[in-house]
């Protein structure tokens, strides 16, 4: 049985992945992207505040009905960890 990972060792395989540190044994973690153009407020949990982030950031999910709105939890490529409505969310493989 596999065991679960955690979120501190899932942020260090996904900034391993972002900045092309990855080996051949390293799986690799699908991106998404914010949908659309412009800008969205999104809630971040940790900081306790709405943040401006732009649509089309790619991102990649920590977590899938992170919070009783039904949110994903997901980490941008800024650096941000941010709530977001599932239905903002563009699935785009391994970009």
């Amino acid at each position: 049985m596999a065991k679960k990972e955690t979120s501190s060792e899932l942020i260090k395989r996904i900034t391993k992945q972002i900045s092309g540190n990855v080996t051949e044994e390293d799986e690799l973690l699908p991106e998404v992207a914010i949908d659309g153009s412009g800008e969205i407020w999104c809630w971040d949990p940790l900081g306790k505040i709405h943040r401006k982030i732009y649509r089309g950031v790619k991102a990649f999910i920590l977590c899938e009905y992170y919070d009783a709105l039904g949110r994903t939890l997901i980490y941008t490529h800024g650096g941000d960890m941010i709530c977001i409505d599932p239905e903002e969310i563009l699935h785009t493989g391994y970009d």
